[in-house]
């Protein structure tokens, strides 16, 4: 490449001692790992990446930012494709009570689980939510996560969900902190008020479709909603995800997370971005969600949480299915913004390789926000988040558990102070 061709940069990364690009055609193996690689950007996207001893001869950086990498390992960031970090209160009793024998379902009946979130939440003022959300943000970037998908639901009102989509809209353009994406929940349970009277249940499913949808549409990116014997059914959740696709939402589903639910299957019919949990798909429903080239996002923090058997990830690559791994970020059945313990959990308990795993938490979770052209790995064009380890070598994931292994985060090259 001649002087007057070359790329321009204004930051460049150098001294890593192996760039996992998550592009297999970029360098070796499943994950594309460039020994002694460099990265160059401008204006927060990337423009180059390849060998360090190429650099200079393929990029001005005169004026540029060299930021250096100290001979660590260097990574994208972790995409967090399924979160609930808009929240007040806690569930750490439930958790004890959970493991005292006390069920999920049980719990819902006593008004418990979700349920006592929602009082909290109603309850907490616009600053102390966002208090809480900006400090869990700061969390997530900090263990790795530069994209953090998050859904209302625990407002199932129609004011309080506007307050957390609007926290959610403001806190994705802050500097420092993970791009935001929002996804409305409203449809995550029937809110107390709505549990007396024999026709509450279609009042509440008619406020979601009537008022709730229509009123944020534009402040969403998805709609979600929790397809469960303990939520919503099929013909409910078909009426609101099908109203939300004419408003312009991409769709989203809690699907067989408890039990057959069948939202899995409606995933696949409505063309579903993503399907997420999937613990009690079929084949023959993995197959549909193939053909209609849905996402499968496994959260093994909900396993863990609940000490309930984890989703054999072989079966989903059996039925060719792309997968994502989620951390389900939430107070009461997965209080985890770790994507490393994540991958961890999907290495030692569901059957995958590590580079499974580390494609699963970046590419994997870009595809399930329907934003792989964006973000999930380390190429020209892409916005330039990537995440350096403390040690120089990838490998060491999963391998080096319950420690957080990050040394620095970068998010559209603008480091995150820790």
């Amino acid at each position: 490449m001649s002087e007057t061709t070359r790329l321009v940069a204004d930051w460049a990364l150098t001294n890593i001692s192996r760039l996992a690009t998550l592009e297999p055609s970029a360098g070796a193996g499943p994950l594309g790992v460039i020994e002694r690689g460099a990265v160059a950007a401008w204006d927060g996207r990337i423009v180059w990446i390849g060998p360090e001893d190429a650099l200079a001869a393929q990029v001005d950086l005169g004026g540029a930012q060299i930021a250096d990498a100290g001979g660590r390992a260097v990574l994208p960031g972790f995409v967090d494709s399924h979160t609930h970090f808009v929240f007040a209160g806690d569930r750490a009793e439930e958790f004890q009570l959970r493991h005292a024998g006390v069920s999920y379902e049980e719990l819902a009946r006593q008004g418990r689980g979700i349920l006592s979130t929602v009082r909290a939440t109603r309850a907490a003022s616009d600053d102390e939510l966002a208090d809480l959300a900006y400090a869990r943000l700061r969390s997530f970037a900090a263990n790795g996560t530069t994209t953090v998908e998050g859904k209302t639901g625990y407002g199932l009102d129609t004011d309080t969900e506007a307050r957390c989509l609007a926290l959610m809209n403001a806190l994705a353009g802050e500097p420092g902190l993970p791009a935001v994406v929002a996804t409305f929940l409203g449809a995550h349970t029937i809110p107390p008020e709505f549990r007396g009277a024999p026709d509450d249940r279609s009042r509440y499913v008619d406020l979601v479709v009537e008022e709730m949808l229509p009123a944020f549409a534009g402040k969403a990116r998805f709609c979600d909603v929790f397809c469960e014997a303990t939520a919503f059914t099929v013909a409910e959740t078909r009426r609101i995800l099908e109203r939300a696709r004419e408003l312009g939402y991409l769709l989203k589903l809690h699907a067989n997370q408890l039990g057959p639910s069948g939202g899995a299957r409606l995933a696949a019919e409505l063309g579903a971005t993503s399907a997420d949990h999937l613990d009690f798909a079929s084949a023959e429903e993995l197959d549909a969600l193939r053909q209609a080239s849905v996402t499968a996002t496994l959260l093994p923090g909900c396993s863990f949480s609940l000490s309930t058997t984890y989703p054999a990830a072989r079966r989903f690559y059996d039925h060719s299915l792309r997968l994502a791994l989620a951390t389900d970020f939430n107070p009461g059945t997965s209080y985890c913004e770790s994507m490393q313990m994540m991958v961890a959990l999907a290495v030692s308990a569901m059957g995958m390789t590590l580079d499974e795993a580390l494609t699963a938490a970046t590419v994997g979770g870009a595809w399930a926000l329907g934003m792989q052209d964006e973000i999930g790995s380390l190429a020209p064009g892409k916005r330039c988040d990537l995440i350096i380890l403390t040690g120089h070598d990838e490998r060491e994931l999963a391998y080096h558990f319950g420690v957080n292994l990050l040394a620095r985060t970068i998010i559209a090259t603008q480091e995150v102070v820790r």
